[in-house]
């Protein structure tokens, strides 16, 4: 049996932390007896010092999850979670993504050692969190859409001939004749190679601004089309003929 590579992971934010025992060293120390305790080789050490557990923005911490891309090591060992993060949703995926690359996640001081049976079922206990917290998730984004749908408000970023001012979305004086001009040319038969040419426009943003329900006042969303709170640029009239 291969011998297992193991990064370990160290970190403290104040001095009041060192002094309790758990400094840098003091945690290396503990590591290494439990990977010597185990026949575990050490691949690299992970160093944080005077950085906050409430981010992940730590830059042996990424260096460390940048490494585990690439399947450097088989564990990440910590002398105590907390070291790793105090962020529960932060941990729960970081530890599901460990999980797809079949790293596993160990506590020298903890009854967390994901390389063992007990392990297994704390990580499908993880993986229970990590899809209910994106369930609460897209809870929120939906019920957040459907809130700026009822109100009028546009979802996305302002189309050509709109900008949003106090977060409203207004025509644009400079641009909105454009789309109007875009429109009639469209009516008439021209074709949007010329169109495109004249407006230094894409196929595909041409196409885009042709079919936005934005420009007669409406928001589409979930295939429904819904009544914005913003000044229509074109007419209904102009817009169906173009889109028949």
């Amino acid at each position: 049996m291969p011998i297992s590579k193991v990064a370990i992971y160290t970190r403290v934010s104040t001095e009041e932390q060192a002094k309790e025992g758990y400094s840098i060293d003091a945690q290396i120390d503990k590591c290494k007896s439990f990977c010597d305790a185990r026949g575990w080789e050490i691949f690299r050490l992970y160093k944080d010092p005077g950085y906050s557990a409430g981010s992940m923005n730590r830059p042996s911490l990424e260096l460390m999850l940048r490494d585990a891309k690439e399947k450097k090591f088989d564990i990440i060992l910590v002398y105590k979670i907390d070291r790793f993060s105090r962020n529960l949703k932060d941990l729960i995926m970081v530890l599901e993504d460990l999980k797809s690359k079949k790293i596993n996640f160990t506590s020298v001081t903890e009854q967390i050692d994901t390389t063992s049976a007990m392990g297994e079922a704390f990580f499908q206990i993880i993986g229970v969190f990590a899809q209910l917290e994106r369930g609460m998730v897209k809870e929120r984004v939906k019920l957040a859409f459907d809130r700026k749908i009822k109100i009028g408000e546009v979802l996305y970023r302002a189309p050509l001939g709109y900008f949003y001012q106090n977060k409203k979305l207004v025509p644009d004086p400079e641009n909105q004749h454009k789309i109007q001009e875009i429109f009639e040319m469209w009516a008439q038969g021209i074709s949007y190679k010329a169109i495109c040419e004249k407006f230094n426009l894409s196929s595909s943003t041409f196409y885009q601004i042709i079919k936005n329900p934005i420009y007669i006042g409406k928001i589409k969303y979930k295939d429904e089309l819904h009544k914005g709170k913003h000044k229509p640029i074109i007419t209904e009239e102009l817009f169906n003929e173009v889109n028949k």
